[in-house]
């Protein structure tokens, strides 16, 4: 057993997790988002299993983060969504990658390329994306140049919000422009408002790894576990308080357990004195602050009999998912797992 915080990832639940969302698509056609390590995750790892699982198409974030990819998967088709800026002209065509254009100086940029581009139309999210303004100078609408045309939805996690509605009749208008063209709105929580938000492909990407995306109950499996060693068990026989600023104080006869994990490893400093985790299957809250290397768990009620030297401390698993840990955070899945740290061993289970 490892002596250091550990994320396991169980990559075939992100197979599983891709085949349902294929499966919801109305033309089952679905790439993959494998952006920011995949979430944390493992970009390597887990695209790896994913064009076992029959995905050949990926979408990032950045360049490095393409060519990383390619060479992970030669064959694969990689868009990347920050598109194609200044001087990055050569290393698209070398890595034959895909830029997502933005903006008309990508526009004008993309000419200098023998090559296919994605247009990314602004529908309202006000990100990145071109204007309705922007299209007007779109001289080339040929579906040979951009035979993709995208847009990103704002508020697909929410079915009955009127943006949805707006940005897809903004978004059908658009197209109008690219006959002949395909086109991809969808994302995870897209694909699972109708089918007239589906199109010719969606990008999911949260919901690989299992976070929801919906606000109902979970229809993904979940992905990963994290877990860290204890480093101390201290009895305490009189009143002392517990880390810094003693917000915590400890009651006569109580046990603290002191476990591998900290803020600098991306847990939560939010959850200092009210979350917790589980040892072998018994619920301890944190207490006091959580520290940049480790933090303090109440570990009174737990009989002494489980407490093994190779006991290992659980923050994510079956009994607390990662969307129950972003809920008592405040914040979504997404943060939680790409906050998680260098220092957190990742390993992989098929």
């Amino acid at each position: 057993m490892s002596n250091h915080p550990t994320l396991d990832v169980n990559l075939s639940a992100i197979a599983a997790n891709y085949r349902l969302l294929k499966t919801r698509h109305a033309k089952h056609s679905t790439a993959a988002v494998v952006k920011a390590d995949a979430y944390g995750l493992g970009m390597e790892a887990v695209s790896q299993r994913l064009w076992e699982e029959g995905c050949h198409e990926f979408f990032v974030a950045t360049l490095a983060e393409a060519i990383a990819l390619r060479g992970t998967l030669p064959d694969a088709k990689i868009g990347v969504f920050n598109g194609l800026l200044a001087g990055e002209e050569k290393d698209f065509a070398h890595y034959h990658l895909i830029p997502v254009l933005n903006d008309l100086e990508q526009v004008e940029r993309f000419q200098e390329l023998a090559t296919q581009a994605i247009l990314h139309i602004d529908t309202g999210m006000t990100r990145l994306g071109l204007s309705e303004a922007d299209l007007q100078n779109i001289l080339h609408t040929s579906s040979a140049l951009y035979p993709l045309i995208m847009s990103h939805l704002a508020c697909a996690g929410a079915p009955d919000h009127p943006k949805n509605a707006e940005q897809l009749a903004r978004f059908r208008k658009a197209l109008q422009r690219f006959p002949g063209a395909k086109a991809s709105l969808a994302n995870s929580s897209g694909l699972f408002l109708s089918p007239d938000f589906h199109f010719d492909l969606a990008r999911p990407g949260c919901a690989l790894y299992g976070i929801n995306p919906t606000h109902g109950t979970n229809p993904m499996q979940p992905v990963v576990s994290l877990s860290a060693p204890l480093l101390q068990i201290r009895a305490l026989d009189c009143n002392e308080t517990v880390g810094y600023d003693a917000t915590h104080q400890a009651v006569t006869n109580s046990r603290i357990a002191v476990a591998a994990l900290g803020y600098a490893d991306g847990w939560m400093r939010s959850l200092s004195n009210k979350g917790h985790a589980y040892i072998a299957g018994y619920q301890v809250p944190i207490i006091g602050i959580i520290s940049m290397d480790m933090l303090a768990l109440d570990i009174t009620h737990i009989p002494e009999a489980v407490l093994t030297p190779t006991v290992r401390v659980e923050f994510i698993n079956e009994q607390q998912t990662v969307n129950d840990v972003a809920n008592a955070c405040g914040t979504i899945g997404y943060e939680i797992f790409t906050r998680i740290g260098n220092r957190v061993k990742r390993r992989y289970a098929n």
